[in-house]
């Protein structure tokens, strides 16, 4: 399928067009394996009936372009009101209690591109003793992490699930789209973005985290290892968006704020989105 008028709707592990003239989406994976996961997750949930991003009908998936791997979905007509903390509670419950699949998903690795990321950033801009403190805190975190223990039963998790991997069609219904990430591990990984997005950075007040807790049945910020996920969340994050130094001032400064940040214990972050 081809389409002159491809609009990039976005650029970073993969670039997602779309094609207005068939309405539908395009996504040029780097990794064949993980678009192929993608494929059989997306085939899953429509089995078992759950809102997500749904695989365009018709058409060859994982095609071989030039050396990538192309899925093909349907384009999600927007609502203009956006998904709450409340809907992903909802989102992560639903997803949490469904059958396992009956294919192979890789073991959940909380920090799988951040030795990649630091490596990157050597004889860069940020500081050397800066990038030591990072690979030093990667370390400490990976071992905290290899430490836990975990309250709920392992089993498939979103392993990137936010706000910003809902949308809300125009129907209304909330759909759980990117699933580069799913993978089995720990469901408390998926949860604490719930209270990270509380007592980390201050995205939502405490009765709508009260209300995401009674909905999915886990309080995160009560389980003891609610810190080391938090850390680890974090260190992602910084380490994600350090790799676009330069890009900007206002970039910049971000990051800098948040590797000043990490050094400075568990206060409520102010993070920009970018």
């Amino acid at each position: 399928m081809t389409d002159r008028d491809a609009e990039l709707v976005r650029f970073g592990e993969n670039a997602i067009y779309r094609l207005p003239e068939h309405d539908v989406i395009a996504r040029i994976a780097r990794y064949p394996a993980t678009a192929e996961k993608e494929v059989h997750v997306a085939r899953w949930l429509a089995e078992h009936e759950f809102p997500a991003a749904e695989l365009a009908a018709g058409l060859e998936q994982l095609q071989t372009v030039n050396g990538t791997v192309v899925t093909w979905w349907e384009w999600i007509e927007e609502s203009i009101e956006p998904p709450t903390f409340v809907d992903l509670a909802h989102t992560l419950r639903r997803l949490h209690d469904l059958p396992s699949p009956n294919f192979a998903l890789p073991q959940f690795e909380p920090m799988a591109l951040v030795q990649a990321r630091l490596d990157a950033l050597a004889d860069g801009p940020i500081a050397s003793a800066e990038l030591e403190w990072l690979h030093h805190r990667y370390r400490h975190l990976q071992r905290a992490y290899e430490e836990l223990q975990f309250a709920l039963e392992p089993g498939v998790i979103h392993g990137d699930a936010h706000i910003g991997n809902l949308m809300r069609d125009s129907r209304g219904v909330i759909r759980l789209i990117d699933f580069e990430a799913v993978s089995h591990g720990p469901r408390e990984w998926d949860v604490s973005i719930l209270g990270a997005a509380w007592a980390g950075f201050g995205w939502m007040d405490e009765s709508e985290y009260r209300q995401c807790t009674q909905v999915y049945g886990f309080d995160p910020v009560a389980w003891a290892g609610f810190p080391t996920m938090r850390a680890i969340r974090e260190l992602n994050m910084t380490t994600w968006l350090a790799q676009r130094l330069g890009e900007s001032a206002d970039l910049d400064r971000e990051v800098h704020q948040r590797l000043g940040d990490l050094r400075n214990g568990e206060a409520v972050r102010d993070w920009r989105p970018f």
